[in-house]
């Protein structure tokens, strides 16, 4: 792992900056997962309208037994067809307040990977423990409340009080939402599984930073990446991908 160079002290006197300056990147992700979506969605309507049926269902939605036959894309198209309006709706709000959030802090690149490895580990934990049919993208948002429980974590020297008081908020959404989960008709088992995926991998790959002193900025407060995506991280992410993929297909087995 590359180590950044030590920071400088601050000029004598100096106040630090409410907060570390960062540059913030192009939400690009976020958008793209919720135009993606939401056309799926819009096709899902118009099969409806059109066919007199739900194809998109038929064909997307996470079918244990379709699985098993060998439809393994199963494990990656629910997270792109919800079962209802409302459902649709909440998981939206919920991508474009999180996912916003997420990518702002990690990076485009950090937040694709978490959201697609959150949703396959969803969607491999539903195949475990539940025989129901699932659609929906909260498995994968999950991951991102996940992800943001780690990074306020780790960080939380840099954020200081307003970190801590972001992380105790984020475990209070995710317990009220599993709760919330237990009732019936909501799979529960894939929020879990993609909250852990989302813990696990933003481990792995998500940002730590240390505070630099820009001596050319009058004293500047910046931040600097003390765990980049090295080609070690990326090995590391290798590693949980193969554990999951591990484990379907140890489902695979067992069912045979």
């Amino acid at each position: 792992m590359r180590q950044p160079p030590a920071p400088a002290s601050p000029a004598p006197g100096a106040a630090p900056a409410p907060a570390p300056a960062r540059r913030r990147p192009a939400l690009i992700v976020t958008y793209a997962l919720l135009g993606v979506t939401s056309l799926v969605f819009l096709a899902q309507l118009g099969s409806e309208q059109l066919l007199g049926g739900d194809l998109i269902i038929a064909y997307g939605a996470k079918v244990n037994a379709f699985i098993a036959a060998g439809e393994y894309w199963r494990l990656v198209t629910p997270l792109f067809v919800h079962g209802s309006l409302l459902h649709f709706f909440f998981n939206m709000y919920a991508l474009y307040n999180l996912g916003r959030q997420v990518e702002g802090l990690v990076g485009s690149l950090r937040l694709a990977v978490i959201y697609f490895y959150a949703g396959l580990a969803g969607s491999i934990a539903s195949l475990y423990f539940t025989t129901a049919p699932s659609v929906g993208a909260s498995g994968a948002i999950f991951g991102l409340i996940g992800t943001l429980a780690v990074l306020f974590y780790r960080n939380r020297e840099v954020f200081g009080q307003r970190g801590r008081a972001m992380l105790q908020q984020i475990v209070i959404i995710a317990a009220v939402n599993l709760l919330f989960g237990l009732q019936g008709g909501i799979d529960n088992w894939a929020h879990m599984g993609g909250l852990a995926g989302g813990l696990l991998l933003s481990w792995v790959i998500g940002p730590v930073w240390q505070v630099s002193w820009d001596p050319n900025q009058a004293g500047r407060p910046m931040l600097l990446d003390a765990q980049p995506l090295t080609a070690s991280r990326w090995a590391l992410a290798l590693l949980l991908l193969a554990a999951l993929l591990s484990l379907f297909f140890g489902w695979l087995v067992w069912l045979a």
